[in-house]
């Protein structure tokens, strides 16, 4: 058994891959065991996985078996324990109080923002009309449309004059892990946002961050093909 057990979805989903991300690049070894949507055995609703790891029965979630089998839920949260607890540098997630409110500004951006936003768009688009028999209301397509519009002309702003071209502190941090995934699975929303050759700073961010090691391996590893 590796180290540590990440907990990831069985389709394409964003947030796992945060994480694998963080363990890759931390050298720490992992199981990723992939958990299905709905209710039941081997789903996000399992009562094994909710009692044992995440009540709130999403991924990803992180036993740490290193540390007494001691469990993370959320995204954000695991990525700040793996930079707190394993990365000495502090070059993850900032040295100062300083440098960790800049990381966590933009932590927070896509958890907040970028993450909700764009996940309700792309519910509407893709799933609304199979759960309910109805095609969604076009007046909510357009309110997610344009706050996903409105949340990338913020970053392709703050990357045209970012350090290095990374979000926070001039240097690959937590930040990133956290937004790339959003950016690349915003494809399943189709032509209901602009293509990323409309936004050259952001686009030149998700290549630039596409090939580090870290993040190709981990998404060998936790990202079943789309």
């Amino acid at each position: 058994m590796a180290p540590f057990t990440l907990y990831t979805h069985a389709g394409p989903g964003p947030n796992p891959v945060k994480v694998a991300m963080a363990l890759e690049h931390l050298g720490l070894e992992y199981d990723c065991v992939p958990l299905g949507f709905g209710e039941g055995k081997g789903t996000v609703k399992d009562p094994e996985y909710t009692s044992k790891v995440n009540p709130n029965g999403r991924v990803p979630g992180l036993i740490d078996h290193k540390n007494n089998d001691f469990t993370v839920w959320e995204s954000a949260a695991i990525l700040r324990y793996l930079a707190e607890k394993y990365d000495a540098s502090g070059s993850l997630a900032g040295n100062t109080v300083e440098e960790r409110a800049d990381v966590n500004k933009w932590l927070a951006w896509q958890v907040s923002g970028l993450g909700p936003y764009q996940g309700q768009l792309v519910w509407f688009l893709a799933f609304h009309e199979g759960a309910h028999g109805e095609k969604p209301n076009q007046s909510v397509i357009a309110r997610y449309q344009a706050e996903v519009e409105r949340l990338r002309a913020v970053l392709e702003k703050h990357l045209a004059s970012a350090e290095n071209g990374f979000v926070a502190l001039g240097r690959l941090t937590i930040a990133d892990f956290a937004i790339l995934p959003w950016l690349k699975i915003s494809v399943l929303a189709g032509p209901a946002l602009k293509p990323f050759d409309e936004y050259p700073a952001i686009n030149a961010y998700i290549k630039k961050l596409e090939a580090l090691p870290e993040v190709q391996a981990a998404y060998k590893k936790a990202v079943p093909p789309m």
